[in-house]
């Protein structure tokens, strides 16, 4: 009877409530690492999807710039370099800044309106020699050293024209296309918004394929036009200046443009060089 007993013995009550203090903490340990690993997870996607944004919207301006036949740029001069704040997207900055808005164009349409790339292009300054007025590059001179000094072009709005293959299947009503078309003509219109980067198309004949928006435009047929609401900007006196850092350089044809992103904490930057094909684009044809 006396074994038959010791062998039918269960926890005492101090053993239970230790067993059920060891499980809490190992409970505790694996809930805590869980919800470390699903910190980590959150923001390695939220990093990804910046970065696959910024580079999605940065290959299909370069491709549009590259192909360009005409080139029309808006956007702000300022007479400091902008700093965009990567934690609060949108700060006011408060340093006495002057920004002048500005059209740059291969001709001037309008005198004073719009400026033209090769007459702004460069400007030799020193020895006597003054210069005025606004500059996307100016060339200072020391002795017989010179130096250029490209300006910071915060970009509002890209308008490029290109060709494209025509497609009869997308042809509008009412349209009238030339016996023997084979190639249309597409116009872009980046749009750098805040935060935004819309991307409308208009084709001469292909007009199936159109896709633009307006002030009286639905949110849905803007968003079919939106490439990204990630990209970084800044608030100077009073206006959205976005984080599109454009230099131009006409001697070589090409287009240096930096786009800064910053999403839920998450920061990056992607830039390269676009050489547009046609030579004709920023000066008139000798």
């Amino acid at each position: 009877m006396v074994l038959n007993n010791k062998k039918n013995k269960g926890f005492t009550l101090v053993e239970l409530i230790v067993a059920v203090a060891v499980l809490a903490l190992l409970i505790t340990a694996v809930v805590t690492m869980m919800g470390h690993e699903s910190v980590i997870l959150k923001k390695h996607e939220a990093d990804i999807s910046v970065q696959t944004s910024a580079q999605e919207t940065y290959n299909e301006i370069s491709d549009i710039i590259m192909q360009a036949n005409s080139i029309k740029i808006k956007g702000w001069t300022a007479d400091a370099t902008i700093e965009f704040d990567k934690k609060k997207p949108g700060k006011e900055i408060y340093n006495g800044m002057t920004i002048s808005y500005q059209t740059f164009t291969k001709k001037s349409l309008a005198t004073g309106i719009e400026k033209n790339f090769e007459d702004n292009g460069v400007i030799i300054v020193g020895e006597g020699d003054t210069a005025s007025g606004v500059f996307l590059k100016t060339v200072t001179k020391s002795g017989t050293n010179y130096t250029s000094v490209y300006r910071n072009f915060y970009v509002d709005e890209i308008i490029v024209t290109y060709s494209v293959p025509y497609d009869s299947s997308f042809a509008g009503e009412g349209v009238t296309v030339p016996s023997g078309t084979d190639k249309d003509t597409c116009t872009a219109d980046i749009i750098f918004d805040g935060n935004k980067i819309y991307i409308t198309k208009t084709y001469s004949y292909m007009t199936k394929l159109n896709s633009t928006f307006d002030e009286t435009s639905s949110d849905a047929e803007k968003d079919a036009c939106l490439y990204t609401s990630k990209l970084n900007y800044a608030t100077v006196a009073m206006s959205k200046v976005s984080a599109a850092v454009a230099t131009i350089d006409v001697e070589n044809q090409s287009i240096s443009l930096e786009l800064q992103f910053a999403d839920n904490g998450m920061a990056y930057n992607i830039n390269g060089i676009t050489n547009v094909k046609n030579s004709n684009v920023f000066i008139d044809a000798k």
